[in-house]
């Protein structure tokens, strides 16, 4: 599991019982893919279906750009 504390509270990708990386914010599951790196990018990129987080895009300056940016738990 990876961890970034965003400006909008913990966000996490975790690998799902379906074998799946999903995207989770608030106890919710937002998106899965078969990658956390896809995860890491659409976090990223701000299109991960979290209005929440996808409403900052261009104002977040410090988000991770990759996985290797997320801290490992």
């Amino acid at each position: 599991m990876w961890k970034y504390e965003s400006p909008i509270g913990p966000l996490f990708i975790k690998r799902l019982s379906n074998g799946q990386y999903g995207l989770i914010y608030d106890g919710t599951v937002w998106e899965a893919s078969h990658s956390p790196q896809v995860e890491a990018d659409n976090v990223y990129m701000h299109c991960t279906g979290c209005y929440d987080w996808d409403k900052l895009d261009g104002k977040v300056s410090d988000e991770p750009t990759d996985l290797s940016e997320w801290e490992l738990c």
